[in-house]
């Protein structure tokens, strides 16, 4: 345990100094990896390291699986702008003795558009779409009664029509419980990886040589790109209940995210819980520092607890000072 700790705080020391020493405001790729997961968090604006403990922790902080006591299902689905479509699917399962296991899935799909040229700007009747994907497997356990770890590994890939770039990515996060009003410290690393590059057909042209110097031939030639990192993020984070009772609970939570590609941000979430026998329902809201786009956001939702099966709808509500507000609608099982 000791030697874990020192490597966790040699990487996060050496996280902050990177991103200290740089400026690579908007240089960064793969951007549907900052797309955040589920309701819950997003209604607490990302204040949420330290909170999660479903299988939506895949996309947060890995160690958060290690609170699932059985098995756990969960699915978003985000309308993002333009018609784009964000699905986001976690399962987690714990085998007692072993830890906890965990499998997600995030797709961005973008409706087809039709080709356009110089020569057709009206279209050419062919389309064209583009997609995102992530894959993950996760692994997750306690290391003493308090301190748990966890680890994502990721498949990453982007594609534009006939062009695609893939890479492979980890994220690694603990959470640490103080003991006493269920005060908890959590961690993230998310998105350490090797840089994408674009490859492909579409890359593929002709060279343009003069008909006169060259009147039988075309010399084939391929575009070449430039590759781009992954948004390298570093997340850390306090939740905690100042008031609870079997009734009822209010959590707070605060987080700092150091992300490489943009500016440090602090968020702070609440979540203000009434419990009965029978089912829970949750009020949410969340406010973010330090973000030109984006400032607060609300949500709700309720646990329904059937015989052996708890089901869960999480709502949210995130203002955008640009654009269109987002809405997310998160669904989950607990058997």
């Amino acid at each position: 345990m000791k030697k874990l700790l020192t490597t966790c705080l040699i990487v996060i020391t050496n996280v902050i100094a990177l991103s200290a020493q740089s400026s690579t405001v908007g240089t960064a790729g793969a951007q549907f990896l900052k797309i955040q997961a589920g309701a819950r968090g997003a209604a607490m604006k990302g204040a949420f390291v330290a909170v999660t403990d479903d299988a939506n922790s895949l996309f947060w902080n890995p160690a958060g699986i290690s609170q699932i006591t059985n098995q756990t299902i969960n699915f978003s689905n985000i309308q993002w702008w333009a018609d784009i479509s964000v699905n986001q699917f976690a399962f987690a399962k714990t085998i007692s003795g072993l830890g906890t296991f965990g499998f997600s899935v995030m797709n961005v799909a973008v409706p087809e558009q039709e080709v356009t040229t110089v020569d057709d700007p009206d279209g050419t009747g062919r389309f064209f779409d583009a997609s995102d994907l992530m894959l993950g497997l996760s692994y997750s356990r306690f290391l003493t009664a308090e301190f748990s770890f966890g680890l994502n590994a990721k498949y990453i890939n982007q594609r534009i029509w006939n062009t695609s770039a893939s890479t492979i990515a980890f994220d690694l996060g603990t959470q640490y419980k103080f003991g006493f009003n269920d005060v908890v410290l959590g961690m993230a690393i998310r998105n350490f990886g090797t840089d994408m590059l674009m490859d492909g057909e579409d890359l593929a042209t002709f060279e343009d040589r003069s008909s006169v110097d060259f009147p039988s031939r075309r010399p084939r030639q391929k575009l070449e790109t430039l590759a781009y990192p992954i948004p390298l993020n570093f997340q850390v984070g306090i939740a905690g209940k100042p008031f609870q009772t079997q009734n009822y609970y209010w959590l707070v939570s605060a987080d700092i995210m150091n992300p490489s590609d943009n500016n440090e941000q602090i968020s702070f979430g609440s979540e203000l819980a009434f419990l009965t026998q029978f089912s829970e329902v949750f009020l949410r809201g969340g406010y973010v520092l330090n973000n030109p786009e984006e400032s607060w956001a609300a949500g709700l939702g309720t646990r329904i607890k059937l015989t052996n099966v708890n089901a869960v709808v999480d709502f949210s509500y995130s203002e955008h000072k640009y654009l269109s507000a987002i809405q997310r609608i998160t669904f989950t099982l607990e058997f």
